[in-house]
């Protein structure tokens, strides 16, 4: 080795031991300082022992000289010692090992100080209300406290500044919300505690300097401004806004200190007011809020009330629209002008201030949209309550009837335009039919029936003078209301339908009624409508028409069973004449002509004639033929069983009369023709009797060798068979027998 190399070889060795040395003291110093900075945080944030506290500054200091030092040092073996030294390499490994050490301290230190400054700044801004202040020194001190500092995330000090953090900022926002509840006051109360029958809803605007610019900015830096005025738009629009909205008693004053009072009387169905009256309140309120925000903005230069705006504007528009305008919308087209003056002018006024004062964007066209599509809101309000009204018209009580015929097609009671039967006229002159063909048979239908097709038709007038969209729903709403027609009625009456028969024959009629205008209704509007519109009703017609029948057979048959009941205590007519027996037949007849005597009071003036006699004589045509079943299968008929028998026979033969006679019959009534003609079975009734009266030359005359009236309604089997029941077994018995073939 040269003398040089010696040289430098010691030379090296004396720097490293002079670096060395120097990183032993920083070391010393370091544990010092880590030790006086523990001491002080834990006795300030974990202890709370005030003597224990230092002033931050002299800290800093401490830190600060430690740190220029450390550059030192590090600067001396990068620059110097690492170019001189002739050690090995393990050496300066472990030199920069220790100062690695020493930084990864000095950090922790450095950290540890600057969250303890920013915490006790934000303590100090706060005693000054310096609430955005302190705020944006929680805020550097949360960043600090969430920058994760790696193998040294448990560090109890960490944690205390961390809780010391959450503690500060939680004081500091409940102090700005007691704060702004002392600023922006609620309240509200009954004007008239006793009855209840007011109440009064304030908002006091208090003013403060820029306290309250100081809690806007605060609340932001912290996160907390969106709850803040979520929950002031609530109250906005629950105690404000909307009582103006609803309630056309609503008042609404302000006064110069900034407190806005609303007034309402209490209701149980209030009425909206007038849109322009509604309009004008909800200014009133707007304009105290704007007078109270005006310079007030947020960290992007947004006007506060525009935040405002934000929070309730989409909710509010939807409430005056919902609630105000909806139910404004006129029910008829003449009122539509005055709507336009009233309401539609006031609404693009209205728009137009919230957009100028920033309340609402420019894109939010809410109201603007009502007012463009005011003629399909207005169509769709008429058919919306058209086919409300239609269904309350069908869940209505029946028992109120009211006379149709063909001269008041609509109904005695309806109100009608005049030309409704000039058109019908000239409908069935048209064609090539009967005379008869539309004519409507005079019967009673039900007054919310005919109530209903009085609404059909004058929904149908209002959409000839409509405009084309409009008249195309309009007429669908007609069609609506039949169509509904078939699933509510029924449905809503189903018990009276199936237990009284006279609300069967109501709804029957009130199905044939619907049936005849639906038959006409379309070809009469037809000309007036659109002409891409089918106006049609007749694919309605047989489902309307099949549940009317339905139901009226479902009532006859149901008083099948009940006569078939009373007929069952005749215990099959079999000695009619002995004790018991006499008497149980004797009722069983009488109740079932009471029933049909019950059914006559209850159908005759309901029916329309023809219908009348067809289903009572459906109903008696069934009694003849279980009575003539039974009496023709009888074995053995004393005579006093005949004469018995033939008394019964001939009391229905006596009061079946009176029940073809309806009380809308015109003129005379042939009632053995109509007997004949609605009961089919009654003949051979009369037959019966007759041979029951009857002796065996006069049975055989009118049988008169199958040619006489006997033979046309009972077979030869049954002839001989009353005969045998009737008479002994003697010659002349026999002979007549022979001769019945």
């Amino acid at each position: 080795m040269s003398f040089v190399s010696q040289v430098l070889s010691c030379a090296g060795q004396l720097e490293a031991k002079e670096i060395q040395g120097k990183m032993d003291l920083l070391g010393k110093k370091m544990e010092d300082l880590k030790l006086e900075i523990y001491e002080v945080t834990r006795g300030k944030y974990v202890d709370f022992f005030t003597q224990k506290l230092q002033a931050t500054s002299a800290l800093v200091e401490n830190v600060e000289k430690v740190s220029g030092d450390l550059h030192d040092a590090k600067e001396k073996i990068e620059n110097d010692v690492q170019n001189q030294l002739t050690l090995s390499k393990e050496v300066l490994t472990n030199l920069k090992g220790d100062l690695e050490n020493h930084k990864c301290v000095l950090v922790i230190l450095e950290r540890l100080l600057q969250i303890q400054d920013n915490l006790e700044c934000a303590a100090s801004a706060n005693k000054r209300h310096s609430y955005s202040e302190a705020a944006a020194s929680l805020l550097k001190a949360d960043v600090l406290l969430g920058t994760p500092l790696e193998g040294y995330d448990d560090i109890e000090v960490l944690m205390a500044l961390q809780t010391e953090c959450c503690v500060q900022k939680q004081k500091l926002i409940f102090e700005m919300t007691e704060k702004w509840k002392q600023m922006i006051s609620w309240s509200s109360s009954d004007a008239n505690s006793q009855s209840k029958s007011r109440q009064v809803f304030q908002l006091e605007l208090t003013s403060g300097g820029n306290v309250l610019s100081e809690i806007i900015g605060a609340m932001e830096t912290l996160g907390d401004l969106e709850s803040t005025l979520k929950n002031f738009g609530k109250r906005l629009i629950s105690d404000l806004f909307k009582p103006c909205v609803v309630n056309s008693t609503a008042t609404v004053k302000n006064t110069p200190e900034n407190i806005v009072i609303v007034t309402v009387n209490n209701e149980k169905t209030p009425v909206p007011p007038p849109p322009k009256q509604m309009y004008m309140n909800v200014m009133t309120i707007i304009q105290v809020l704007e007078k109270y925000f005006s310079d007030l903005t947020v960290q992007d230069g947004t006007n506060f009330l525009s935040c405002v705006g934000r929070q309730v504007s989409q909710e509010l528009l939807e409430l005056i629209v919902k609630e105000c305008l909806t139910p404004a919308i006129p029910h008829n087209n003449k009122d539509m002008a005055e709507f336009e003056a009233n309401c539609i002018e006031p609404t693009k006024a209205f728009q137009g201030i919230l957009v100028n004062l920033k309340f609402i964007p420019e894109d939010d066209n809410a109201l603007e949209e009502f007012v463009k599509n005011i003629d399909v809101l207005f169509v769709n309000k008429k058919s919306q309550d058209n086919l409300l009204r239609a269904r309350e018209l069908m869940k209505s009580e029946l028992h109120n009837t009211v006379k149709v015929s063909d001269e008041y097609p609509l109904g005695e009671m309806a109100g009608g335009p005049s030309e409704r039967k000039s058109r019908k006229v000239e409908l069935a002159s048209s064609g090539q039919g009967s005379s008869d063909t539309f004519k409507l048979p005079a019967c009673q239908i039900s007054a919310c029936t005919q109530q209903l097709m009085t609404l059909a038709y004058e929904t149908l007038e209002e959409a000839t003078s409509s405009s084309q969209e409009c008249a195309v729903q309009l007429f669908f709403a007609a069609r609506n209301m039949f169509e509904l027609f078939c699933s509510v009625y029924p449905t809503a009456h189903q018990k009276a339908l199936s237990l009284f028969p006279q609300m069967s024959a109501v709804f029957n009629n009130d199905c044939m009624y619907v049936c005849h205008h639906l038959a006409m209704i379309g070809h009469q509007f037809n000309k007036s409508l659109p002409e891409d519109v089918q106006a049609t009703f007749v694919d309605l017609m047989p489902k309307i028409r099949r549940l009317g029948t339905d139901t009226m057979l479902q009532q006859l048959n149901s008083q099948k069973d009940i006569m078939l009941d009373y007929l069952q205590a005749a215990k099959g007519f079999v000695s009619v004449s002995e004790g018991s027996n006499s008497t149980s037949t004797e009722k069983a007849v009488k109740q079932v002509l009471h029933q049909l005597g019950h059914l006559q009071k209850v159908w005759q003036e309901i029916l329309p004639v023809n219908q009348y006699r067809k289903s009572i004589g459906t109903l008696l045509n069934m009694v003849v033929v279980e009575i003539c079943d039974r009496v023709v299968s009888l074995e053995d008929i004393s005579a006093s069983d005949a004469s018995q028998l033939a008394s019964l026979m001939s009391l229905i033969q006596k009061r079946a009369g009176p029940l073809m006679k309806s009380t809308n019959d015109e003129g005379d009534v042939n009632v053995t023709i109509e007997l004949q003609r609605n009961v089919p079975k009654w003949l051979r009734f009369t037959e019966i009797i007759t041979v029951l009266n009857a002796s065996l030359l006069e049975i055989n005359d009118r049988w008169a060798d199958g040619k006489g009236p006997l033979a046309n309604e009972l077979t030869a089997s049954e002839v001989k068979q009353m005969i045998r029941a009737l008479f002994q077994n003697t010659d002349r018995r026999s002979a007549i027998l022979a001769k019945i073939r």
